[in-house]
């Protein structure tokens, strides 16, 4: 290997107060609907569960205690579940600017993916039967070198999710 002259190279200091702050973007929040689509997804597990516990207190007639602190903790886990579905339908959201895409998610562990359109390989819009009825999509962004879909914006309205997809796969045609 050559060794570099000194002329030759140069690592200046990037000034970190003057790059672009996303958290300045107004992002754009996520479907009513798909705090509905939470909420009916809670709603069958809570019936799964709740069915679980009623059919073994009847096997378990002697254990009339631990069946009520049993069915207590989970009344308590799926009010909690309740609650974190509608912090996630409010806080989570999307944005889009000239050289990528913003998506935020999560309500006690917030998490921000930032991903330029030089790194996306392809986006796709996908509706399993539950989002038909409820009439949202989930869009998805596939970047380079991953297994599986990188960021998964659900909750859209068929239009927008449409339109978001055409404006990134439009983008990123002008970086390949």
């Amino acid at each position: 290997m050559d060794p570099v002259r000194s002329g030759d190279f140069s690592n200046l200091e990037v000034d970190v107060a003057s790059l672009p702050q996303y958290e300045q973007v107004k992002l754009h929040s996520l479907s009513k609907k798909y705090l509905l689509k939470l909420h009916i997804n809670t709603s069958i597990s809570l019936t799964f569960f709740m069915g679980g516990i009623l059919v073994a207190s009847f096997f378990l007639t002697g254990y009339r205690l631990i069946f009520w602190l049993v069915f207590g903790f989970f009344v308590l886990l799926f009010g909690w579940s309740y609650y974190n579905n509608y912090q996630l339908a409010k806080r989570n959201g999307y944005g889009l600017r000239e050289r990528d895409v913003i998506y935020r998610r999560g309500f006690i562990f917030e998490k921000v993916t930032v991903v330029p359109f030089n790194r996306i390989q392809h986006v796709s819009v996908e509706r399993n039967f539950l989002d038909k009825l409820l009439n949202i999509s989930t869009l998805k962004i596939f970047t380079a070198g991953g297994s599986g879909s990188d960021v998964n914006i659900p909750g859209l309205p068929p239009e927008t999710a449409t339109a978001l997809k055409e404006e990134i796969s439009e983008r990123i045609s002008g970086h390949a």
